[in-house]
This record gives structure tokens, C-alpha cells and sequence, in this order.
């Protein structure tokens, strides 16, 4: 880890009221059970950021995999369409309104409360295009927007998960 990192993680560790307290009466007494107790602190501060990265790189992954295979999925129904077009027949019935369950598939208190804080349109975004594992051409088509939109919707929604997820690690 670089020095600027560990600044950083240190300086945000410190930002938090109680440690800043706890370190300066550290610096006064220079007592033992005040330092096992600031260690305690720092090192669940520092799973929770490790949480909270391991979190969104298995996001990113998971979204670059799901896209491969959607367009492989995508590229073998046009293919399909092509050779057949008077006999294939593709629909799908998709209730939008399911979009507030998406949180019903969280395990994680934290994650949860996250995705409740999302307005109804990020949820249904992220409820169509992870739960129903659909293209965002396909979610910008079933609520009537720009594939631009859904992107902008689905990238905002991730970030406000993730600094809710960074809020709770700070508490």
C-alpha cells in the first residue's frame, strides 16, 4: 500500500468524532487499554472499506461478464430471427411494478437499507437489469426511455449504493 493511501485511510479513520477523541486522549495518557481500544476501532473501520471495495469490483466484474453474455445472447437471437423470421415469436411479460422487490434479494442489512434509499426508478432499473438480467436496450424499451437513461439511472444507483455502504462503514 502507497503512503498516500494509508493517509488517506488514516485521515478518515480520524475524520470520525469518537476516534479523533479516543487518539487524542491517546496522545495525552499514552495509556494501553485507550490504544487496544483505537486499534479495535481502526481495524473495523478498515474491513468495512475493504467490504465496501471487494463489493464493488464484484460488481464491475459481474456486470462485464453478465454484458458478454447478453451479447452473445443477443448476437444468436438476431441470428435466430434472421434464419426464421415468421416463426419465431419473442415476448416476455415483465411486471415493472416488481422493481420494489429488488431489495427482497439482499441478504446484507447494510446493502439493503442502501437500495431502499434509491427512488423507485433506480430500483426498477436495477431490478430489470439484474434481476430480470435484461440489456438496457431492453429496460430503456419497457419503461419508455433512452438506453442513455438507464445507464445514467443504473451508474448513479451504484454510486448511491456505495456511499451508502461508505456512510455505514463510518458510523
Amino acid at each position: 500500500m502507497g503512503k498516500t493511501y494509508l493517509n488517506i485511510v488514516l485521515h478518515n479513520f480520524l475524520a470520525i468524532e469518537k476516534n479523533k477523541i479516543l487518539f487524542e486522549e491517546y496522545k495525552i495518557n499514552r495509556d494501553k487499554n485507550i490504544m487496544e481500544l483505537l486499534e479495535k476501532e481502526f481495524k473495523i473501520f478498515y474491513s468495512k472499506i475493504v467490504l465496501v471495495t471487494y463489493f464493488s469490483k464484484s460488481l464491475y466484474y459481474a456486470a462485464q461478464k453478465y454484458d458478454q453474455k447478453i451479447r452473445r445472447y443477443q448476437s444468436f437471437k438476431e441470428e435466430l430471427l434472421e434464419q426464421n423470421e415468421d416463426s419465431f415469436f419473442y415476448a416476455e411479460n415483465i411486471n415493472v411494478t416488481d422493481s420494489d422487490n429488488i431489495a427482497n434479494y439482499v441478504a446484507d442489512k447494510s446493502i439493503f437499507k442502501a437500495i431502499n434509499k434509491l427512488t423507485d426508478r433506480q430500483k426498477q432499473i436495477l431490478y430489470l437489469l439484474h434481476i430480470k438480467e435484461m440489456t438496457e436496450i431492453e429496460a430503456a424499451s419497457i419503461m419508455n426511455i433512452s438506453q442513455q437513461a438507464v445507464n445514467k439511472g443504473k451508474n448513479k444507483a451504484i454510486k448511491e449504493i456505495q456511499s451508502g455502504l461508505n456512510a455505514n462503514a463510518i458510523k
